[in-house]
């Protein structure tokens, strides 16, 4: 039995499964500075170190699920900063880096090691508003054709490197959503499928990605056709997952995940500013996971500004398992 085959049963068997927080933002909060092209992928040549004692903490916090720094080390992140040679060598370390802290920390129970995908940087013409983000500043236009390339490198790299999962982490359009679970979904590894919900004021539409102005609903069944086992609502505000989860539970009979952002502003700064609020504290947030649990949701972990500090709280708040059937 590989090891995702013993998490799926523990999914079957509606146990509650507890995914790590932020990346980037845990490894700015330790000091490493981040890069406005590369985000925390420069962690792993600069800070690796870093890195692993990371994952071991997240580990000693009790989660089941830890995430591989992967999410901006395509070769179209580390390309515009000279560090293109090293992709091979750069999304291979962030494995081993890893399964490094999985073999230090996790001695007495299972910890499952996902490989994330994600479109982080990808410039593409047909995209709107992506102009207008600050860590596309700088950066030529990929093609179409080179956007799926890279993608489905990273997703071989990680794959041979030894990732249990792999999480399609898309914050696009439903194209690029697409790419990058057809990338994942080619490894022939399972797939957590990824969705960034947003809604704008004075609109109750919940629409994907930061600038598309597509709806969840729109192409959920046709995305989620391709072959994920896992549905995630990720990188979300809190608000905008409270609504986009009644729609994946209409339209998706498999396990659910949430692992929103703490709704801070200053996420593309290379340099965090202690000034700058965090909108949810972590008593907010655990007692939000608590009522996603209640609501039928399996996995429950962090994205951007939610951090050890709230992730240790976790464990002991959420119940083993789901209550009764969905």
């Amino acid at each position: 039995m590989s090891e995702y085959e013993t998490l799926a049963r523990r999914l079957a068997d509606r146990e509650v499964v507890v995914l790590d927080g932020a990346v980037g933002t845990q490894l700015q909060q330790m000091g490493v500075p981040m890069n406005n092209r590369a985000w925390a992928a420069i962690a792993l040549q600069s800070h690796p170190y870093t890195v692993r004692f990371m994952h071991e903490n997240y580990i000693k916090a009790g989660v089941d699920v830890i995430t591989v720094n992967s999410y901006a080390s395509a070769r179209h992140n580390l390309e515009p900063i000279g560090l293109g040679d090293l992709t091979a060598e750069l999304n291979w370390r962030a494995v081993m880096l890893a399964q490094e802290a999985r073999d230090k920390a996790a001695k007495d129970r299972p910890v499952y090691i996902g490989g994330s995908v994600s479109n982080y940087g990808m410039m593409i013409g047909s995209e709107p508003g992506w102009k207008d983000l600050q860590y596309f500043k700088g950066r030529s236009e990929t093609s179409e054709a080179q956007a799926k390339a890279n993608l489905r490198e990273q997703a071989e790299l990680l794959a041979e490197a030894g990732v249990d999962l792999l999480l399609a982490e898309a914050t696009g359009s439903t194209a690029q959503r697409k790419w990058v679970i057809e990338a994942c979904v080619a490894t022939g590894l399972p797939v957590w499928m990824g969705f960034k919900c947003r809604q704008e004021q004075g609109d109750d539409t919940v629409k994907v990605g930061y600038c598309s102005d597509e709806p969840l609903a729109a192409a959920f069944d046709e995305v989620t056709a391709l072959g994920g086992s896992l549905v995630t609502l990720f990188h979300s505000p809190f608000a905008a997952t409270d609504a986009a989860l009644p729609i994946v539970q209409q339209k998706w009979r498999g396990p659910i995940g949430i692992y929103p952002e703490a709704e801070r502003t200053d996420y593309v700064s290379p340099n965090r500013d202690p000034n700058v609020p965090t909108r949810i504290g972590p008593e907010e947030y655990v007692e939000n996971a608590k009522a996603w649990v209640e609501r039928g949701v399996q996995v429950v972990g962090g994205c951007c500004g939610i951090e050890l500090d709230y992730i240790r709280r976790l464990r002991d708040a959420l119940p083993s398992h789901v209550p009764g059937a969905r």
